[in-house]
């Protein structure tokens, strides 16, 4: 199962990574959005793995993470991915349901924390 979550996550960003990439007005907003639940999924793909449990909410993502780091399940070196957690769950409802306006800079950044969490996944998993 925790491979799926994890092949769903590389899923969600490639789609933001499209996104991203066309000329709509709202192409980040959207692109961020998407990356926002790739993160999720790859954590989901982690806590599945060692907790057998997903997140319910977007917002107890994070704990599922640090709750993995405290047990050693993951590697501490991993433990600064946690912020990476929050900041995708700090711009979701403005990128979602707020109407926000991103940048390709945002975007950017963001991308690349995706990218980060994503290949950490990738190895734990």
């Amino acid at each position: 199962m925790e491979k799926i979550h994890l092949e769903q996550a590389k899923l969600w960003f490639e789609a933001a990574q499209h996104i991203a990439n066309l000329q709509e007005s709202q192409r980040y907003a959207v692109a961020i959005a998407l990356v926002v639940h790739a993160i999720i999924k790859a954590n989901d793909a982690l806590t599945w793995k060692f907790s057998n449990i997903t997140a319910k909410r977007h917002d107890d993502a994070r704990r599922l993470f640090e709750d993995l780091i405290k047990k050693n399940v993951i590697n501490a070196e991993y433990a600064r991915c946690k912020q990476i957690i929050q900041d995708a769950i700090d711009v979701k409802a403005r990128a979602e349901y707020r109407g926000g306006y991103f940048s390709k800079s945002d975007y950017d950044k963001l991308a690349r924390k995706a990218e980060t969490f994503l290949e950490m996944a990738g190895k734990v998993v």
